[in-house]
């Protein structure tokens, strides 16, 4: 009998161990990922914002467009000079747009999750964003801008949705690895 208690004091002993490690390892996890950069990045009438992580996710989240921006003006984005810290992107639903040369130059960026809310993909979003290998578009996304994914070299696959009705020109101009594609009939 008293080695029977002893027995379940002993396995419950254990048990509180491997919870207060489960639970330690999960605190440890969540220390490691913090935020180290974020800003906004609304464009008109829009209340969209960005954080960066330790880990090198990009977050666009909020409701409405995303700014445009241009590379040849003060225009950069606000992440501009961190992107080569830039390896996942994630539009969070809420967001409408992916602005103009939103993540050009992202040379470490080689995910991105785009919501089926996003209508649209602006001029150069991608430009020469090497590590880039794959991307779906979602269904909702109607138009593609001039020069969206040029200079992607490693983007190999790449799936258009029927809604895509129009695609702006070079916009695959320099996509080396990429093999094929097939354009929805409605772009005119």
């Amino acid at each position: 009998m008293f080695v029977k208690k002893g027995l379940q004091t002993v396995k419950r002993i254990v048990l509180s161990i491997v919870i207060l490690l489960v639970l330690l390892c999960g605190v440890a996890v969540a220390e490691e990922k913090s935020i180290v950069a974020s800003g906004d990045c609304s464009g008109n009438n829009s209340n969209v914002s960005w954080t960066l992580d330790s880990e090198g996710t990009l977050t666009i989240s909020g409701t409405g467009k995303m700014k445009d921006y241009y590379n040849w003006s003060n225009g950069t984005t606000p992440w501009y000079s961190i992107r080569a810290s830039i390896k996942t992107a994630v539009i969070d639903a809420g967001v409408t747009s992916i602005g103009n040369y939103a993540f050009e130059n992202c040379s470490s960026l080689s995910s991105i999750t785009i919501p089926e809310g996003v209508t649209s993909i602006g001029d150069s979003a991608f430009w020469n964003s090497s590590s880039l290998s794959s991307i779906t578009i979602p269904e909702g996304v109607t138009t593609i801008g001039d020069s969206a994914f040029r200079d992607c070299s490693s983007l190999s696959s790449i799936t258009l949705p029927e809604g895509v009705t129009s695609i702006g020109i070079v916009t695959f101009y320099g996509c080396s690895s990429l093999s094929s594609i097939t354009i929805p009939e409605g772009v005119t």
